[in-house]
């Protein structure tokens, strides 16, 4: 009986205590119910503010972990965070354009929109200053059979992109040259390669960095 009370307990309690945020529900006019739960529209809590292709995300009223998406003008969704407990906090976007930001936080759930746009000139050549350098998650991701890579650098620098298999081997070097600071765009196709996994890694000066994507045929 004591045994058959507690199993009823433990039931009721998770009921009424909200899951940790995984993916977020919010996309479109109505925001669904997944992860965490469902999602009631809060208007005014969220903001958002593009610095280059950075979007910085602030929802106002928690000091919990928080969640959002960025959506492109065609509803897809473009770059996500299933749940951080940094607020604000960055989405990248792919290129430049029209974008809304989907983002909320549980307990109680609540969820809100706003609107980003973000304008670059001549996307490959020098288009913007940064002060960082940094290598973008590569659009689209899974790709078939090519993607783009951006990245910047913020001074004049020796610079290559290397793309390298699940086993470590070399496939592809794409840029390989002293570039002048600037955020740049580099394409990779991969119409050679079988489907799977490959890596690539930005060397500048003593900066590294390496990102994964999926060829999926």
């Amino acid at each position: 009986m004591k045994y058959t009370l507690l199993l009823l307990v433990v039931g009721i309690m998770l009921l009424i205590i909200p899951a940790n945020i995984s993916q977020p529900s919010f996309n479109g006019t109505n925001p669904g119910c997944s992860g965490g739960g469902c999602h009631t529209f809060e208007d005014g809590i969220v903001s958002a503010s593009a610095t280059d292709l950075d979007v910085q995300i602030t929802v106002s009223g928690t000091s919990g972990d928080v969640a959002g998406e960025l959506v492109d003008g065609t509803g897809t969704v473009v770059a996500v965070n299933n749940g951080t407990s940094s607020n604000p906090f960055t989405l990248t976007a792919p290129g430049p354009g029209d974008y809304t930001v989907n983002a909320g936080h549980k307990s109680p759930l609540r969820w809100d929109s706003a609107m980003v746009n973000i304008t670059i000139t001549d996307v490959g050549e020098n288009s913007s200053n940064p002060t960082v350098f940094k290598l973008y998650d590569n659009y689209p991701n899974p790709f078939n059979p090519s993607t783009s890579i951006r990245y910047s650098i913020p001074e004049g620098s020796f610079a290559s992109i290397k793309i390298y298999n699940s086993l470590g081997s070399e496939v592809a070097t794409l840029v390989n040259e002293t570039k002048p600071a600037g955020t740049y765009e580099v394409e990779f196709n991969a119409s050679d390669l079988s489907s799977g996994i490959y890596y690539y890694t930005l060397q500048a000066g003593s900066f590294s960095e390496t990102k994964k994507m999926i060829l999926l045929k």
